[in-house]
C-alpha cells in the first residue's frame, strides 16, 4: 500500500498561541488526523487531552509549565498546582527535579491518584492559601499553592535537594519565610515522606545565592569541617566576598556558575582577586556543576587544599 501524504496543514492561526484545544482546531478546519499526521511530522506535541502546542522548541521547564495549565484547565475551579508544578509558575529556582509529572492538587478526590504524567492529590494543599498567578508563557493567570507549601510538597514528594534550593531562594526574596515552612511541615505532619522534608528543610539558609551554592553546601555538610557562607575578607587593601570559607584553614570555595563570569573583564576580575587572597594564605578549590554530581571526590578535593594550607 503507498503511504498516505497528508496534506498541507495552515498552523498560521496559531503559531503565536501557547496552547490550543481540539475544538480550537476544529474551527480551523484541522482534524483530528491532521492533528496526529501534525505530531508524527514534530510539528504539534500533544500537551494533555484535548489540548495541543506549536511550541515544539520548548524547554523542558515550558513544556512542565504547558502541561500544567492544560490539566489546570480541564479539571477547572477548586484545582491548583502543587508540588514541583506550582515552583516552576511561581518562578522558584528549579535544580535536581523530575519534571515528567504534573503535580495538582484538587478537593474530593481521595488521597489522590497518579496517571500517566499526572499526579492529583485533594491533600497536597492541605494548610496552605492558593492563590493567582501571571504565566507569562500563556499570557494568562493560574490557580497555585502558596509557596511555603510547594516547597514542603517537593520535599516530601518530588525532589528534598531541589526543594531546599527552591526554599533558600524564596526565604532570600522574601516570598516566605522560614516559620512559614515550619507550619507547612506541621499541617502535613504525618503525610507521606514529611519526615525526610522535614530534615532537609531544617538546612534553609537565605545566604546562599544560587542553586549550585545550595547543592555545594549539602555536600559540604557530609564533610568535617565548619564553613561560612558569604564571608567577607580582606586582601591587598580591598574587601572580597567568598561563596564559602573554611575560615579556620584559609580555604576559600567558590562555585562557578554558568552565568557568573560574563565576559572577559569578569574574567581578569576574578583572576586577581583570586591572586590577591592566595598572597594573604588563602587556598582555593574552584567548582562547577560536574563537580556537584561527584561529591566523594569533591571532599577529597577539599581535604586536600585543607593539608596544603595546613602544612603553610
Amino acid at each position: 500500500m503507498a503511504p498516505v501524504i497528508a496534506r498541507h496543514v495552515d498552523l498560521s492561526a496559531f503559531r503565536g498561541l501557547p496552547l490550543f484545544t481540539t475544538e480550537q482546531a476544529r474551527e480551523a478546519r484541522i482534524s483530528g488526523h491532521d492533528l496526529t499526521a501534525l505530531i508524527r511530522r514534530e510539528q504539534v506535541w500533544r500537551v494533555a487531552p484535548g489540548w495541543y502546542s506549536c511550541l515544539v522548541d520548548a524547554t523542558d521547564e515550558e513544556r512542565h509549565v504547558l502541561r500544567t495549565v492544560a490539566r489546570l484547565r480541564l479539571l477547572g475551579e477548586g484545582a491548583a498546582a502543587c508540588r514541583v508544578s506550582a515552583a516552576l509558575l511561581l518562578g522558584l529556582p528549579i535544580a535536581r527535579c523530575d519534571l515528567a509529572t504534573v503535580e495538582i492538587a484538587t478537593a474530593g478526590c481521595g488521597h489522590g491518584r497518579t496517571r500517566t504524567g499526572v499526579r492529583v492529590s485533594e491533600y497536597a494543599a492541605k494548610g496552605g492559601a492558593c492563590r493567582d498567578v501571571n504565566v507569562p508563557l500563556v499570557g494568562g493567570a493560574v490557580r497555585v499553592v502558596d509557596p511555603a507549601t510547594a516547597i514542603v510538597g517537593m520535599a516530601a514528594i518530588n525532589s528534598a535537594p531541589g526543594a531546599l534550593v527552591a526554599a533558600d531562594f524564596a526565604v532570600a526574596q522574601g516570598m516566605c519565610t522560614v516559620e512559614d515552612i515550619a507550619a507547612s511541615l506541621k499541617a502535613h505532619a504525618g503525610s507521606t515522606g514529611i519526615d525526610r522534608a522535614r530534615a532537609w528543610l531544617a538546612d534553609i539558609d537565605p545566604r546562599h545565592e544560587s542553586a549550585g551554592e545550595t547543592l555545594t553546601a549539602v555536600i559540604l555538610r557530609q564533610g568535617s569541617w565548619e564553613f561560612e557562607p558569604q564571608l567577607w575578607v580582606r586582601a591587598g587593601g580591598r574587601r572580597f566576598r567568598l561563596d564559602f570559607a573554611l575560615r579556620e584553614y584559609k580555604v576559600a570555595i567558590e562555585f562557578d556558575g554558568e552565568g557568573k563570569y560574563t565576559g572577559p573583564e569578569v574574567m581578569v576580575d576574578q583572576l586577581a582577586r583570586q591572586a590577591a587572597l592566595e598572597a594573604e594564605g588563602w587556598v582555593f578549590v574552584r567548582l562547577g556543576w560536574a563537580d556537584l554530581d561527584d561529591p566523594s571526590t569533591l571532599l577529597r578535593r577539599i581535604a586536600e587544599a585543607v593539608a596544603v594550607a595546613e602544612a603553610r
